[in-house]
């Protein structure tokens, strides 16, 4: 059923759960998520503690729904995307998916990496996104074979992109030495441009 479809009573219900995942990803983010309480996120997002109950049940079902709904922000059909085959091509994919992937939710990165410390439950749930990852730059690693400098493989490629584009390396270059996240873009194209190619674009 689409939005213009939904009854009044359905689209209520839509704006709370919304209203309640956003307010769940301000107060996990300042207060971090093993601190954090259901109550701190019904009072950020003005309802009753049993509402939040009722919609997520729990934390780990209400993290979940935030990561679902970043997302939605930066890879909206994420296995549709197309990796270019050229290689050069694939690493400009690559640095402006990661980019727009850090640019939106870095602090969702950030919350899970607490989290995961302080449930163990939460990695299960956490899981099949990291899978997603890892297929991404299986498959951008695969598209620069033609392209790598001869002393490296494709497993090599895969650890260096994988390593290069952590949440991590984002917060410290973006978030606490000031570069724009545009800055960031090109820094990671040309560094692993640099990295992984062969000059002349092919193996010899």
């Amino acid at each position: 059923m689409s939005s213009g479809q939904l009854t009044y009573r359905q689209r209520q219900a839509e704006a709370t759960r919304s209203r309640v995942t956003r307010a769940a990803r301000r107060v996990f983010a300042a207060r971090g998520y093993s601190a954090a309480t259901i109550a701190d996120v019904a009072r950020a997002a003005g309802v009753a503690i049993p509402t939040v109950y009722k919609l997520y049940g729990n934390k780990r079902t209400l993290m979940s729904a935030i990561a679902d709904s970043w997302e939605q922000e930066f890879a909206p059909d994420r296995d549709a995307e197309e990796v270019p085959g050229d290689p050069a091509a694939a690493l400009v994919f690559w640095a402006g998916f990661v980019r727009r992937q850090w640019e939106t939710g870095l602090d969702i990165a950030l919350i899970y990496a607490g989290a995961v410390a302080s449930d163990p439950e939460i990695r299960k749930e956490l899981q099949p996104r990291l899978n997603a990852r890892e297929r991404m730059i299986r498959t951008v690693s695969k598209r620069l074979e033609p392209g790598l400098n001869d002393s490296l493989t494709v497993g090599d490629a895969h650890a260096i992109i994988s390593a290069l584009t952590l949440p991590e390396v984002y917060r410290d270059l973006v978030r606490d030495r000031g570069w724009t996240p545009g800055r960031f873009q090109d820094w990671l194209e040309r560094t692993l441009s640099v990295q992984l190619i062969a000059v002349g674009g092919r193996r010899r």
